[in-house]
């Protein structure tokens, strides 16, 4: 087993860095060195101890600044590496005590083709082969490129120089002081930056465009990207992040702290974005939004991950968590502010609708797993620290219970809250509890010891509402899809939101039992923001609420979450499937395309019984032409002029769910306005156009495939590049899928951070299963040797847990991922991803009957 983490901090704490880096994308290093003033803490020792991972040094200073007897340098005895713990030793032939010292180091690292670190992305354009250089140093990547006390705690000013080819652009987080050619090498000097964690430092190197603007307090925006995209696709994140940036100024009651905010897109890049300190970087679909094949939906998700990344200007940079144990403090936060912020700069869009069926729904499902972590958890290794990038815990669950945190105190009490916490903090480190004072102090309610429970204890509560002739009872315990092994003793302070004044505001034991003073039955978790399932007890109690869905008279988050429930508890053996579906049936008129996301949930978890039993299919097919009627026929295939938002999302999936159940019209048109695109274009609105990419190929000519992949390979817009992923691994032709097999290890032909997608989308096919979960297994090597640094490595096993159904695909899925359950990066997807595979093929098995019953297959 590895070592545990040694806290670097402890012993040496930097305070100024002056680092010089020549990067050369050719040679694959980069030549620089550094200057570390600061402390030396704790105990004498005659060693002195950085971060470092694949850097050689060349050569290196010790000097003490002794009060008494001035600059005193050390000698160094040797210098060595222990590269499992990412360290680089300078051992020395005296000891060290606590004091002043300035280390200076000369040293090669390396310009990475993996996507961390200093590293190239390449890409294309009028058929010449490029390099774009950029950096990706979070969580623990700064150290693979100048030696370094690579730690959240270990903020430090920092003063960049880079000397790169005299004719490409060059950004990081500070303006430039000076740009000046030397020697035929641009030498670019940039200002000394802000007090600040290693992660959040951040440059890119290469041929860019640009558009700027500035916010009305001065600060300058720009957005940088390749020049294979039109200018006009930088206009709305421009716009975007100027608005932004003065909403979260006023919402926080704290100004952005820099003279400028940079975005690039970048043409390879792991996650979505990365919020260093003043220079955002981004994948290119998640900031490039061309007017000419952006829809809603592109432009939405655009505004989400716009206002997510700079809300961290605030959570994690100006204030940082002291260590990745409290990540939950940058991600948890930034999850529910980006929804904030969006909802503020749009507001027609109704984005906390998508928050409560998005978020809501990626949460419950992965926190109903036994094994799942908490959103407060110990980090023993390094490795460990990519791992708590949860996007459905530390993002997804933390963001709703912020959310139900800010609707307990009130709006006004957690801005109030937030801005003395920002002043206290600023430039600083923090913990849990430093948050809790401060939204203590504003509220006069006890946040520590409301919160604790729900950041410390994986899982949620299942609450049993039962109602009887006044007299109701609520009950909570521990929800998981094994109720084997749930917590019986496990307890959460949980706020009821209940429409009874009777009810009390908080349910902190096991149950409780009141008199209702209304006449009407109860209903808890009034606009579905708190984090918990609700099971109501009564049948007469749960056909109440489904009339309350008929009605609408429940909102739409309440809508979407009765159903949500109502999985939840088909899932946990509470109910079945079929009753869900039944549920359904009361959703015949629904027109909120939030909603809508939800009933698609439904029926792509009953598509999941057709492994078991092929016959459900063509049932299920015309089941979905159906309960799509009343939608088709309102909203047609064109847009009107000034619809809702959405609306033309809802357009999309009431279509989407038409295409797959082969409805003949719905099929045909696809097929006719597909032709038309190969014509022109622009005779197709950019909301439909994944869905026609889709019709043509599982339902078009061999041509029509043809066509596509050669899209594919040649747009340079990261929105149709995304959607042709989508359409092309959903081909049912094992023929084609092998040949898009064929082409994930080739960087021309699918860029790395693509790779999984497009596997996983295959694997998810029960035509391409085989073959694609053949080739994860066969190529391995070339996994772990592309993405074994990366955070999407442990992606893979996750993606393909949820990709299988039937007890054949688990033990395979064993036999392969358990002899790996030993590297820290994998351990908790592999045990997660059996335990999944296990709860859902039980699942399966445990209701096939009544799903049968409920079709009229038995």
């Amino acid at each position: 087993m590895s070592k545990a983490v040694t806290r670097l901090y402890n012993s040496f704490q930097p305070e100024h860095y002056d680092l010089r880096l020549e990067p050369d994308a050719t040679s694959g290093i980069a030549r620089g060195s550094v200057t570390i003033r600061g402390k030396r803490v704790g105990k004498p020792s005659s060693r002195m101890t950085f971060h470092g991972l694949g850097i050689t040094v060349l050569a290196a200073t010790i000097t003490k600044h002794d009060k008494k007897l001035g600059d005193v340098s050390v000698e160094i005895s040797r210098i060595n590496t222990q590269e499992t713990l990412n360290e680089i030793r300078l051992h020395t032939e005296t000891m060290l005590y606590p004091g002043d010292y300035t280390i200076s180091l000369d040293f090669e690292s390396k310009v990475q083709d993996s996507m961390h670190g200093i590293y190239k992305s390449r890409y294309t354009r009028d058929g010449k082969d490029l390099v774009l250089i950029s950096t990706q140093f979070e969580s623990h990547h700064a150290r693979e490129a100048f030696p370094c006390i690579d730690e959240p705690e270990a903020k430090a000013t920092i003063d960049l120089t880079l000397v790169t080819a005299a004719d490409e652009t060059v950004i990081s987080n500070m303006p430039a002081v000076s740009q000046e050619v030397e020697d035929d090498r641009l030498v670019s000097v940039f200002q000394t930056t802000p007090r600040m964690s290693t992660y959040l430092l951040a440059f890119a190197i290469g041929e860019m465009q640009h558009k700027t603007t500035k916010t009305k307090d001065g600060v300058s925006v720009s957005v940088y990207a390749t020049l294979n995209h039109r200018p006009e696709a930088l206009d709305f994140a421009l716009e975007t992040t100027r608005r932004c940036i003065e909403f979260f100024n006023e919402y926080y009651g704290v100004p952005y702290p820099l003279p400028k905010c940079d975005m690039v897109a970048i043409p390879d890049f792991s996650s979505a974005a990365m919020e260093n300190w003043g220079l955002v970087t981004y994948r290119e679909p998640f900031i490039l939004a061309d007017p000419a094949s952006a829809g809603q939906s592109t432009r939405e998700l655009i505004a989400t991950v716009i206002c997510h990344e700079l809300s961290h200007q605030w959570f994690g940079n100006l204030v940082t968590m002291k260590w990745w144990d409290d990540l939950w403090l940058n991600e948890s936060f930034a999850n529910v502010m980006e929804y904030v912020g969006v909802d503020a700069l749009f507001p027609d869009w109704h984005v906390f609708n998508s928050f409560t069926a998005g978020e809501g729904l990626s949460a419950f499902r992965r926190d109903s797993i036994a094994g799942v972590q908490s959103i407060k958890t110990e980090v023993k290794h390094p490795d460990e620290i990519s791992t708590l990038f949860d996007p459905s815990i530390v993002y997804a669950k933390g963001g709703r219970l912020i959310n139900m945190l800010r609707t307990y105190i009130g709006d006004d009490d957690f801005r109030k809250g937030l801005k003395a916490y920002f002043d206290k903090h600023a430039y600083g480190n923090t913990t849990g509890d430093d948050l809790w004072a401060a939204l203590s102090q504003a509220s006069g309610k006890d946040v520590g010891a409301f919160m604790d429970p729900w950041l410390k204890q994986s899982g949620f509560p299942l609450l049993r509402v039962d109602q009887n002739d006044g007299s109701v009872t609520v009950e909570q315990r521990h929800l998981l899809l094994d109720n084997s092994k749930a917590d019986a003793d496990r307890i959460w302070p949980v706020p009821l939101f209940a429409t009874d004044a009777g009810a009390p505001e908080v349910l902190d034991t096991a149950s409780t039992s009141f008199k209702a003073q209304n006449e009407d039955y109860i209903r808890v978790n009034q606009g579905a923001v708190g984090h918990y399932v609700v099971e109501y007890a009564q049948a007469a109690h749960r056909n109440w609420l489904a009339g309350l869905v008929d009605t609408k008279t429940l909102n739409e988050s309440e809508r979407l979450m009765l159903l949500s429930d109502s999985t939840m508890l088909a899932r946990s053996g509470s109910t079945s499937i079929a009753d869900s579906l039944e549920l359904l049936e009361h959703y015949g008129q629904e027109d909120a395309e939030p909603v809508w996301d939800i009933m698609s949930l439904v029926l792509a978890d009953v598509r999941r019984f057709i492994d078991a039993e092929p016959q459900l299919e063509d049932h299920i097919k015309s089941q979905i032409r159906s309960l799509i009627t009343t939608q088709y026929e309102r909203l047609g295939w064109d847009e009107r002029e000034g619809e809702s938002a959405q609306d033309t999302k809802l357009r999309g999936t009431i279509l989407g769910l038409g295409a797959y159940a082969e409805h003949p019209e719905i099929k045909q048109q696809a097929l006719d306005l597909f032709a038309a695109y190969r014509k022109d274009s622009s005779v197709v609105s950019s909301e439909l156009r994944g869905i026609i990419f889709t019709c043509a190929v599982r339902y078009g000519e061999e041509a029509d495939f043809d066509y596509l992949l050669k899209l594919e390979s040649e747009t340079s817009d990261p929105t149709i590049k995304q959607e042709l992923l989508a359409a092309l691994s959903s081909t049912r032709d094992t023929l084609k899928g092998a040949l898009l097999l064929a082409r994930l290890k080739d960087p021309k032909a699918v860029r790395p951070h693509d790779v999984d997608h497009w596997l996983v989308y295959l694997m998810r096919s029960r035509y391409n299963q085989e073959q694609s979960w053949q080739w994860l297994r066969d190529e391995w090597p070339w996994i772990e040797k592309q993405f074994g640094g990366d955070k999407s490595y442990d992606s893979f096993p996750r993606y393909a847990a949820s990709a299988f159904n039937t007890r054949q695909r688990l033990d395979e899925y064993r036999a392969f991922f358990s002899p790996m359950v030993d590297q820290p990066l994998l351990t908790r997807n592999i045990t997660m991803g059996i335990e999944e595979l296990e709860n859902r093929i039980d699942w399966i098995e445990r209701d096939l009957t009544k799903v049968n019953d409920f079709y009229g297959l038995s």
